[in-house]
This record gives C-alpha cells, structure tokens and sequence, in this order.
C-alpha cells in the first residue's frame, strides 16, 4: 500500500514536472506536427497533448491565392517537426489560439512571414507600440523589395480574398438548393402526376360550382329587388289614386256647403 502511494506521487510529481516545463514562463513549448496553410500549425506539448494554434498579428494568402502554397511550404520548412517555443496571444472569433511562435534558431515566425512577403500583418491584432512596429518594419521592407505576393501588380488581402470566395460559395449553395427544389418538384409530379391531375380536375369543378352558385344568388337577388320596386311602384300609385279621391270628395262637400 505504501509502494502505491510513493508510486502514485512520483507519477503526479512527473506530471506536475512536464506541465511546468511546457508552460515555462507563460510560453507553450513543444513540436510542430502540422502545418495548415501559412498561418496555422499544431503543436504537441511534454503530456502529448494537441493544440491548434494561428499565427498573431499575421494574415498568409490562402490555399488558392497566389503564393499561399508557398506560404505554406515557408512555414512547414520553419516550424515543421521541431520544438517551439509560442507565447498566447488570446484567441480568434472562432476560438483557436493565436500564439507568436519562435523557432529553433530564435527568429520570430510570424515577423519572419511578414518580411519574406509571404503574410500580411494583420492590423486588427492588438498590440503595443514596439510590436506593431516591428511588424510594420518587416512589411515596408518585403513590400520594398517586390519580395513574394508584393512582386505582383495586384495584391488581394487574404481577408477580401475570404470574404469573396464565400460569397461565391453562398451563391453557389444557393444555385444547388434551387436546383435540387425544381428536381424535386419534378420528381413530385412524376410520381403522382394522375393524383395531381384529378386533384386539379376537381378543384376547377369546385370553382365552377362555386362560380355558379354566385351567379345563381345574384340573379335571385337582382330578380327580388326588382319585385320590390315594383311592388312599391304599385303602392305608391294606388296611395296617389286614394289620396286623389279623398280630395275631391272633400272639394265636392265644400262646394255643396
């Protein structure tokens, strides 16, 4: 019993160890096992754990965009199956931490992008003076010397870049699902075309049978209202005409008088 016990406190002793050797000063450290893009890498700490980290205070051109699969490849020959050194930097609207990565030989990766040409630096970072500076240093200087994407005579903003291309998808998914509704209203009328048909048969008879009721009703209505100014037509004369004869007798008896 007591074997187990100074067994199980080396164990969280060498855990506690590794965690504190991974995590040193605020700095996450360990090997780079994945490259996604320019900007994106994994990272695998002392306890094997993974995690997904961006670039700060960068933007690489897309996959797809001139000099994103050298982005990449700059990237992937800088970090790729090697021990880092990142230092957090919060994390971005969808979450995955942005990290400011050192390489082996003490270069930072994220300014060493920016002054290959290969990235953007990214104004909606937050950064102090000193850092901002830097960045902007190592951008004037590509953006000087026509080094990798400001070679080019028209240079797209990997975020414009993003933005377009999901419009394009927005419209595309938009064109499929108006295409699939035709292909299914088409598939609708194959398949009950004949219930369709006699449903569509019996509404027109409804709506002839229903038309016919209107007119029946408005001809019984128009019929009675001119019953009834007739009848008061008739009245009214046979008011006049007693009215008429009520005056002469009353003529007759004063002249009698």
């Amino acid at each position: 019993m007591f074997e187990l016990a100074v067994r199980t406190a080396l164990a969280y002793a060498l855990g506690l160890g590794l965690a504190a050797s991974a995590w040193a000063d605020g700095a996450l450290r360990g090997q780079v096992i994945r490259v996604v893009g320019g900007d994106v890498i994994t990272l695998v700490d002392a306890l094997h754990r993974e995690h997904r980290l961006r670039l700060a205070f960068v933007d690489a051109p897309e996959i797809g965009q001139p000099f994103g699969d050298e982005a990449q490849s700059a990237l992937a020959a800088m970090v790729l199956g090697r021990e880092v050194t990142a230092t957090l930097r919060g994390d971005d609207e969808d979450g995955t931490a942005l990290a400011e990565v050192i390489e082996p030989r003490g270069h930072l990766v994220n300014v060493e992008l920016v002054r290959r040409g290969l990235a953007w630096h990214d104004y909606f970072g937050v950064q102090i003076k000193q850092e901002r500076d830097q960045y902007q240093a190592a951008m004037a200087d590509a953006q000087q010397a026509r080094l990798g994407m400001w070679a080019l005579d028209r240079v797209e903003a990997p975020r414009d870049y993003r933005a377009r291309a999901g419009q394009y998808l927005r419209w595309w998914l938009f064109g499929v699902a108006g295409l699939a509704g035709f292909t299914l209203l088409g598939l609708i009328f194959a398949i009950y075309d004949k219930q369709i048909a006699a449903w569509i048969a019996r509404q027109d008879a409804l709506t002839k049978l229903s038309a016919e009721a209107n007119r029946t009703a408005r001809i019984r209505s128009e019929a009675e209202a001119a019953e009834r100014d007739r009848t008061r037509d008739i009245a009214n004369r046979e008011m006049d005409r007693l009215a008429a004869i009520r005056s002469g007798s009353a003529h007759r008896e004063q002249d009698h008088v």
